[in-house]
């Protein structure tokens, strides 16, 4: 256990002869990273999990199954297979701790039922801490405290991108597609101001206004910002931009305003974010040496 309601599986192994297993798991989200395998893992009755990474250099395809009531996961290798895994084991309390009203509402909408389930690429750096913590398992100090920073990161992870999957789901699966909506899933729509966007869809701009807030629940000019922060965020993970210019991706030509638009709608600063995806500890109150 890394920290309570956390619970860090590490496993590299190869199997001396023919291997299956099965038990019961209680309520929780488990949160798979298959490294490299040709062992089968079943999760309940409906999902299984094979590594199919080619090379190191593959992306890690990570699987989150929410667990809400006791169910089975089952485990079979032919001798000689080579198994390299982590799995992050979410306690149900843990989970009610941590998801704030944003974060519930995107969670709750992809994991609605017993062995829900979401599967996401994890970003270069992400998966080059995942293959270095899967060659140890030491029980000291500094070795525990990288163990939990990147469980923190990774649930970070999973975050940001069912928040992005909500969003683009509630655009596409709409049982009546608006024209507004067929326009948004377009990246171009970020470059238009409120008046292109009108004249596109042939409505004023105060009927365009409205039609949005219908549709989205927020503001056009919100649900466009929060779009571009949720990219620089994306941006800022991988490490692929700096913090002027995730600013200037997001529209912000002023970096203090980036921070502080960043920090409302995540609740920490960027600075706060980067240190603590590079496995500096876990995400603390923002503090002025963040502005």
């Amino acid at each position: 256990m890394i920290q309570d309601g956390i619970l860090f599986h590490n496993k590299d192994i190869v199997h001396k002869a023919d291997f299956a297993t099965e038990r019961e798991l209680p309520p929780q989200l488990i949160i798979a990273l298959p490294l490299e395998s040709k062992a089968l893992m079943t999760y309940g009755a409906t999902h299984r999990l094979r590594s199919c990474r080619f090379h190191k250099s593959d992306p890690i395809v990570a699987t989150a199954i929410l667990y809400t009531r006791p169910d089975k996961v089952q485990g079979a290798a032919k001798a000689h297979v080579r198994s390299r895994s982590i799995v992050l084991s979410l306690s149900l309390p843990w989970l009610e701790h941590h998801l704030d009203g944003k974060q519930r509402a995107s969670f709750e909408r992809i994991f609605s039922h017993h062995l829900s389930r979401f599967d996401w690429s994890l970003s270069p750096h992400l998966g080059q801490i995942a293959e270095a913590l899967n060659l140890t398992s030491s029980q000291n100090a500094p070795e525990m405290l990288m163990r939990e920073a990147f469980a923190l990161t990774l649930w970070e992870s999973l975050m940001t991108n069912l928040v992005q999957a909500a969003l683009i789901s509630g655009l596409r699966h709409s049982e009546q597609p608006t024209r507004l909506k067929m326009l948004l899933m377009d990246e171009k729509v970020d470059e238009m101001t409120l008046a292109d966007i009108a004249d596109a869809l042939g409505m004023s701009v105060s009927t365009l206004q409205r039609a949005a807030r219908k549709e989205l629940g927020m503001s056009l000019q919100r649900y466009l910002r929060e779009r571009k922060l949720q990219e620089a965020r994306a941006k800022l993970e991988e490490r692929s931009l700096s913090l002027q210019d995730a600013a200037e991706l997001a529209g912000y030509a002023h970096v203090a305003n980036f921070i502080t638009a960043f920090r409302k709608l995540f609740g920490f600063s960027p600075n706060q974010f980067v240190r603590q995806t590079q496995g500096d500890g876990a995400l603390s109150p923002v503090t002025t040496q963040d502005h």
